[in-house]
């Protein structure tokens, strides 16, 4: 099975909260969750975090073209979807598989738990490679720093390209930090239309917000 075979899932835990009744210990959601433990699943992910002393590997769901092209869960789950693994034979399992951070792989393990629309647990029973350096941050490289560009005048301004590399050497080292990057991509080109032409909204959006920011890095 695969991710989108767990829509009844997703689809009940949406109708729950639509209605208010997204609670930790909802009855019917872990009901539903129990259905789908102990089943075989494998899924296409990214791989975020290696961490041997904790025995886990945290990657992020990429869906395959034919995943995509049903749609099926991708409506459902959060713009991350993490896969926790974990295992007996992690370990080895990562060195047979030469597995690096931001490798594009396939996952196959035995589900142990689901936690809503963001998280699956597994038990890890094969991994393969499917694209060396694919990395979740890689679709960015060629986005700007929209928001900065707009208040700086241009994407070669000093403090544009200091903003540059906060994102490459801090914020994508991290799996919070690449769901900051990736909700910016969403949200920031809308904001830097609206602020293009208010200069004093500009200017307290540098004083109060970015240059605090260049400064804190510096």
């Amino acid at each position: 099975m695969n991710l989108n075979d767990l829509v009844p899932y997703f689809e009940l835990y949406k109708g729950l909260k639509e209605n208010g009744k997204d609670t930790i210990l909802n009855e019917e959601l872990q009901k539903k969750e129990k259905e789908y433990a102990g089943k075989q699943i494998t899924v296409t992910a990214v791989v975020s975090e290696i961490n041997l002393p904790k025995n886990e590997l945290i990657s992020t769901y990429k869906p395959t073209e034919e995943e995509d092209s049903h749609l099926g869960a991708r409506n459902l789950i959060g713009s991350h979807y993490f896969i926790f693994a974990a295992g007996e034979n992690l370990a080895r399992l990562i060195g047979e598989a030469s597995l690096e951070k931001n490798d594009l792989v396939k996952l196959t393990g035995i589900i142990t738990t689901l936690h809503r629309h963001s998280v699956l647990r597994m038990n890890l029973v094969s991994v393969s490679v499917l694209e060396k350096n694919h990395g979740i941050t890689k679709t960015h490289e060629k986005k700007g720093c929209f928001i900065a560009t707009a208040v700086y005048g241009g994407a070669d301004t000093p403090e544009v390209q200091q903003f540059y590399r906060i994102r490459d050497h801090y914020l994508s080292q991290s799996v919070a930090g690449r769901f900051f990057i990736a909700f910016y991509y969403k949200v920031s080109p809308g904001m830097a239309r609206w602020i293009q032409n208010k200069p004093i909204l500009k200017q307290l959006t540098r004083t109060l917000v970015l240059d605090r920011i260049l400064r804190r890095f510096n």
